[in-house]
């Protein structure tokens, strides 16, 4: 019944042997296991450039059963957190989530293998998921995704700031949730800022079409064209234009200010790197900016290129992890 397993996750499996499979699992806790373990191993399998390399992922099966049969839970751990760390080098990844529900007949579900990554302050990343979906996740963000998208929609959960070129599929619509709002495309580009500690939502679009509605009430959605964007003023949801990319040069290791203030500036600067920043020149205030800052520089870096505009000073606390400008 291995063929069976491999065509679930090509996706070409039909309604009829899906049920067969179920039930033949249901039945056998050895295949049951192996499904498992397969699943899983998808999951890290992933994260490579080559996801459907076959042969690797048979491979890479056969090594987990052995190192389950040891019971040596501490060596897998540590190499699949390695093996994972070696993939996305600049992403602080987290340990896999497993949820194991019980197949109960043949209209049960298999159980899914849940990834969670998670970038630091400072640091961005792009991962691929199984779908074909790429997505850059920006510093201090966190995606959660199951390894194998099953069910009418593919969702994903975010808290912070991602760009989403989706890999299209008609049936099954690609859903990003975050705090009280979730954005729905088919396939898409789009880029999605929804920090739940800062309270902030904002949604761009690039091409194609999505649609923005608040949870269990799709019927009455905002629905965004090319070069539109929403955003969440006053807890209630706004529609916008925007005639140019710049915001989106995030992901190239960049940040673009337009005419901004140099308070929002700080502002964005502390929360990028983690770090409180104290402005004691009230003159600054009225100042505004205009230009592209490399994140790769560093936030001491900005500041010595602004003071070449503006006249203060600057001193740095590491132990207390302010930086105070006067």
């Amino acid at each position: 019944m291995h063929y069976l397993i491999s065509k679930y996750f090509k996706h070409k499996i039909t309604q009829q042997e899906k049920d067969e499979l179920f039930s033949l699992m249901d039945k056998d806790n050895e295949l049951k296991r192996e499904f498992i373990s397969l699943q899983n191993l998808y999951g890290l399998y992933s994260l490579l450039p080559s996801e459907n390399d076959e042969i690797t992922a048979l491979r890479k099966l056969q090594l987990f059963k052995r190192m389950r049969r040891r019971k040596n839970r501490l060596f897998l751990f540590k190499q699949a957190g390695g093996y994972v760390a070696a993939v996305c080098l600049t992403a602080f990844t987290t340990v896999l989530l497993i949820r194991y529900t019980p197949l109960m007949g043949k209209d049960a579900r298999p159980p899914l293998a849940y990834e969670e990554l998670t970038t630091p302050a400072g640091q961005r990343v792009m991962v691929k998921l199984h779908d074909g979906t790429k997505v850059w996740l920006n510093a201090r963000s966190t995606l959660r995704y199951p390894a194998l998208f099953v069910g009418d929609e593919r969702m994903v959960e975010l808290d912070g700031e991602a760009y989403f070129e989706v890999a299209h599929r008609e049936n099954q619509p690609f859903v990003v949730t975050s705090g009280k709002l979730n954005v729905k495309a088919l396939g898409t580009r789009f880029n999605v800022l929804a920090y739940k500690e800062r309270n902030t939502f904002n949604t761009s679009l690039i091409n194609g079409s999505v649609k923005i509605y608040n949870k269990g009430n799709e019927s009455n959605a905002m629905i965004l064209k090319p070069n539109e964007y929403a955003e969440l003023e006053s807890n209630r949801l706004t529609k916008h234009t925007f005639d140019n990319l710049n915001f989106l040069l995030w992901k190239d290791g960049i940040y673009a200010f337009d005419n901004m203030p140099f308070n929002d500036i700080m502002d964005k600067m502390q929360w990028y790197y983690d770090i409180k920043i104290d402005v004691h020149n009230r003159k600054l205030s009225n100042y505004k900016f205009s230009g592209k800052i490399r994140h790769r520089d560093g936030l001491e870096s900005v500041l010595r290129t602004l003071q070449r505009i503006y006249h203060f000073s600057f001193v740095k606390d590491d132990e207390l992890n302010i930086i105070t400008i006067r």
